[in-house]
Parts: structure tokens; sequence; C-alpha cells
């Protein structure tokens, strides 16, 4: 039962990121190797939607190690356990907090020599900036649990770079590059020190191959905004990489957004048409979301929970004045325009990001 649920709200979930992105792009999944222990270690821009589209675009089933106060919630906190997801405790979390982590290190360990698979976000925090943060070692605490337990465990380590055109923006696209497999063995040292060391590195620099990365924090902005300027695709990392390489840092003036007058008419007409959610998702719901990375974690969440619900009622009531047929077409074309506007909305990459 408890699988038959799980395939049922991956599909669910899997539906509305369709509705929600315009599109989403995977590459390299290929490379993954099934049956095998396999930490996935992916970077960090989106929030909770990361987590999701690696779930719903890549035919996994991993387990997720989430930050421990979004289970504080008692009305998702069984969600999230049902949906594989282990809490992280973080300092912040209060210092007597941290000694639970070793009960999820020792699980986490078990679930890899179970030939499970898990996602760890190793940067240990979210941050829209189109770079790849400082690694954190939590991840090598759990591969050395693993090997605790079996020393010739085959575990793989694979990179997973996820881009976003304007994370918080919508409508949006994504992209997801997985990256080949780093056999965890071939890193091993006789000093444990080394050996983190080792792989912070390997996954760093492999993560910097798979998304977006603007090595130079000083002039990020000025680089940013020339890429912006350019028109580049941030869903094809390796392009954008190489083009900053080979940047003078001379941003050129007067650039001008060419899709502004299009984008606003489309996204003014989808406002037009959901004018009640859009309502109350402007004047109640985003003067709330805690910080701008969970803008669109907050907007998918909040479509989600909210449009079955209209549709529902949609139906009720145009079944009453009409009939049950009527109301249907009405509510599937309403649903089809939807659609329609959202993978034609022309995002500009030249929103903040």
């Amino acid at each position: 039962m408890k699988q038959l649920g799980y395939h049922f709200f991956k599909c669910w979930i899997s539906l509305g990121l369709f509705f929600y992105f315009k599109k989403i792009r995977i590459v390299g999944i290929e490379t993954i190797p099934f049956n095998k222990p396999t930490l996935f270690l992916s970077n960090h821009q989106n929030a909770l939607l990361d987590a999701l589209l690696i779930a719903t675009r890549s035919k996994l089933k991993p387990w997720y190690l989430t930050r421990s106060d979004v289970f504080k919630s008692k009305l998702f906190s069984p969600l999230f356990y049902f949906l594989q997801m282990l809490p992280i405790y973080r300092l912040r979390d209060g210092k007597d907090t941290l000694s639970k982590n070793r009960v999820i290190f020792n699980r986490c360990g078990e679930l890899l020599n179970d030939n499970e698979m898990l996602l760890v976000f190793p940067e240990a925090n979210h941050n829209l900036k189109r770079r790849v943060r400082p690694i954190s070692k939590g991840f090598t605490r759990l591969m050395f649990n693993a090997l605790a337990q079996n020393s010739d465990l085959d575990l793989k380590l694979i990179p997973i770079g996820q881009n976003y055109i304007n994370a918080d923006g919508f409508p949006d696209s994504a992209s997801l590059y997985f990256g080949k497999p780093i056999a965890v063995q071939d890193l091993l040292t006789e000093n444990s020190n080394e050996t983190i060391l080792r792989l912070k590195s390997v996954v760093s620099e492999e993560l910097k191959k798979l998304t977006t990365h603007i090595e130079d924090e000083k002039n990020y902005d000025q680089i940013l905004q020339e890429l912006i300027i350019r028109d580049v695709d941030f869903l094809n990392p390796m392009a954008v990489n190489n083009l900053i390489g080979q940047l003078d840092k001379k941003v050129p003036k007067n650039s001008k957004n060419r899709y502004g007058f299009l984008n606003n008419l489309i996204m003014g007409l989808f406002a037009l048409i959901n004018l009640p959610v859009v309502f109350v998702w402007r004047a109640f719901i985003k003067p709330k979301v805690p910080e701008l990375e969970f803008m669109s974690t907050f907007r998918f969440a909040f479509s989600m929970i909210v449009y079955p619900i209209c549709y529902m009622v949609f139906i009720l009531v145009l079944s009453y004045a009409y009939n049950i047929k009527a109301a249907c077409l009405i509510v599937l074309g309403h649903a089809a325009l939807n659609v329609l506007f959202i993978k034609l909305g022309l995002t500009s990459s030249g929103q903040r990001k």
C-alpha cells in the first residue's frame, strides 16, 4: 500500500511540475548505475523543487537528507517521512540536537549497504547565485559510515547539476545534468582527512562543470549581467561556462529584453483567466515567503493545493448550472489555456539572478 501511495504521489507531483515549468531537460541519466549503492550530490538553488525534480524526472526512488526544521510541522512531517526524507540537524537547530545526526548517519549507512540511493545537497545550504558554493564534509560521513559496515562496498557518487532560467520566476525552465559515476574505492587513502579533501575537491570540480559557475565573486554581478545581455541559455551550463572563460568583463550598454512585450502580454492573459488564484497568491501567500529561494517552492505548493480544489468547485457549480459534460469541457478548456500560456511564457533570464 505504501508503494502504491508513493507512486501515486510521485505521478501527481510529476504532473504538477509539467504544468509549472515551461521546459524540463534531463541529460546524462543513462550514466546512473542502478542496483548499486549510490550517493547523489546536487547543487542547491531552488529549495524543495530541486529534490522534486530529481525524484520525478530521473525514475529514481532515493532517500533524502533534509533540514530538520521542516519536520516541525505536524501537518507535513508525516508526508516527509512517507516520501523517504530523513532530518539532518544543524548547529542553528540547537547544539544539543547534533547528537541526533549519529542515528541518521548510521541509518544512511544501512541504506547504502542495502543498495539504496541517497540524495544529498553537499553545499549544506541553498542560494540563488549561479555558482557552486564550498562543499561541506557531511556527505563523507555518510560514506565512511557505510564503509565501516562493509569496507568493500562498491559505493558510487553521482554529481547532479541543476540549472534554472530564473529560479524564483514563473514560468521557469530547468535542466538536470547527471555526471559520470565516481568510484569511492578509487579515492580512498590511509589518511581519512586526505580522503575527505580529495572527495570534496573532485565533487566540487564536477559540479562546476554541470551547472553555471561564476568563480569570480568580486566581479560576480558584472559577469552575470554580461551573460544576461548576451542572452545565454542557462540550461546549457557547459556552453555558459565556456563563455565565462572568454569574457573581458566589459558589459554592453542599453541592452533590451526583446521578448519583454510578448512575455508581458502572455502572462497578463494568464493572470486574467486566473484572477482569483493570482490575487490570493500575491495578496496573502507571496508576502509570507520567508526567503527568495523558497519563492518557487511556495508557489508550486500553493498551485498544487488550490487548483484541484478550484476545479472541483467549478465542476460542481457548472454541473448545477448546465450539465456535467459541459462543466468538464469548460474546466478542461481552462486547464488547456493555462498549459498553453505557461509553455509559451518567455521568462527572461535577466530577472535578478
